[in-house]
């Protein structure tokens, strides 16, 4: 009988995100899959048939078992002794089909574990110009469509369980065609068989005593993040200084209206201009990476563009601004659009000034008003389920779907 274990199967392009904070990445595996449940990363990279990039990683520190086979006989004969209930990190782009098709080979059962709270999704294509259409279904929509096709045929993998702790998207994804034609013609062509609804990975953050307000935070989601150029298109340098110029005045009447520092908390998968605006940034704030949630805590106004840790700023009640600009394009309006709909915020459009003729106690109110929409926010995408934490619920959900170990 093969062995259960529990995989992270991963490549050169994820290991390059991750590599800088793997070690806490994993511990969160850790601590959500049974005890007696051996871990391990499977890095897949030597499978590219164009070898990418070697990425060194410090197998000594990690909390798990680390395997990398040499071709893919290695991977087969691995798997033909283990069984592999694995969370696929390797992107479902046509140059990694090739990948995702031997994954298919070996792996039994793949999960999907979102518990981050509310993730701002939109595929709407409204006010894109027919060049913007034309970018946005090759570099996504085709793409995707091909893999939905090859999952009914099951020659790439379909996510047999998804754990997640927004009910606004499992509402989303109940309505979606998959589930009308399940529904209705008892045909079942789903990408993703089972959902379950669990707390959010910051439930336990309120317990923590590391609440202050001494700071301006502004969480970056990258002006020049890959997702958006993929459905924008390329980004014009001057909208990028422009951009960056009305940032930076933004930031900085804050600053001088509360007397706060200001912390920008870098995006990691976004990349940063060399320019004199940028420049200006970099000179009056101060830059941190990968303490996002830290500075969250001790902030006092929490500044987003469209972020997961929003669900952190909304949990502890801080003040929250969300920014706007017509420089950020299609896909982060459509994007703000959808957070909208979910929770009402403070929104400010940093293309003019006006924001700087608000005096600092009408600010105070408007954020103070605002935060009577956060309750709701908070039982519907962070905690829906205060008697259980969200370690427990999703041990639980992996033991009784796979494992069936009586010590979770």
């Amino acid at each position: 009988m093969k062995k259960k274990i529990f995989g992270i199967i991963i490549d050169t392009e994820r290991l390059n995100i991750y590599s800088e904070n793997l070690k806490f990445y994993l511990k969160n595996y850790r601590e959500i899959i049974p005890a007696n449940v051996e871990i391990y990363l499977i890095d897949i990279s030597n499978l590219h048939l164009f070898k990418k990039k070697k990425i060194e990683i410090n197998i000594d520190e990690l909390e798990a078992n680390y395997f990398k086979p040499k071709n893919f006989k290695e991977l087969r004969n691995f798997a033909n002794e283990n069984y592999i209930i694995a969370t696929i990190k390797i992107k479902e782009t046509l140059s990694n089909l090739r990948l995702n098709i031997l994954i298919n080979m070996v792996c039994k059962k793949k999960v999907i574990i979102n518990n981050m709270g509310f993730f701002v999704m939109s595929n709407e294509i409204k006010n894109y110009t027919f060049f913007e259409k034309l970018n946005f279904f090759f570099n996504i929509k085709f793409t995707y469509y091909i893999y939905r096709i090859l999952s009914i045929f099951n020659i790439v993998i379909k996510t047999d369980l998804m754990i997640t702790s927004s009910g606004s998207n499992i509402e989303k994804f109940n309505k979606g065609i998959s589930k009308i034609i399940k529904d209705k013609f008892k045909i079942d062509i789903s990408y993703i068989k089972n959902y379950y609804k669990v707390n959010s990975y910051f439930d336990g953050i309120k317990n923590k005593k590391e609440l202050d307000d001494k700071y301006i935070v502004f969480c970056d989601s990258g002006f020049d993040h890959a997702d958006r150029i993929a459905r924008d298109g390329e980004i014009k340098q001057l909208d990028r200084d422009n951009y960056y110029n009305n940032l930076h005045k933004f930031l900085l009447d804050l600053k001088n209206k509360f007397d706060k520092e200001v912390i920008f908390c870098l995006h990691p998968k976004a990349e940063y201009p060399h320019s004199k605006n940028f420049g200006k940034i970099k000179k009056d704030f101060l830059f941190k990476k990968y303490e996002t949630e830290e500075y969250i805590k001790k902030s006092y106004i929490s500044i987003f563009i469209s972020s997961l840790s929003l669900n952190i700023a909304v949990l502890l009640k801080k003040n929250i601004i969300v920014i706007n600009s017509k420089l950020l394009g299609n896909f982060y309006k459509l994007r703000n659009d959808v957070l909208n709909n979910e929770i009402k915020l403070f929104q400010v459009n940093i293309d003019n000034d006006d924001f700087m003729d608000i005096k600092k106690n009408e600010i105070i109110k408007k954020l103070n008003n605002y935060q009577k929409n956060y309750d709701k926010f908070i039982e519907n995408n962070i905690i829906s389920n205060k008697e259980e934490n969200y370690i427990y619920q999703i041990r639980n959900i992996l033991n009784n779907q796979y494992f069936g170990q009586k010590n979770i």
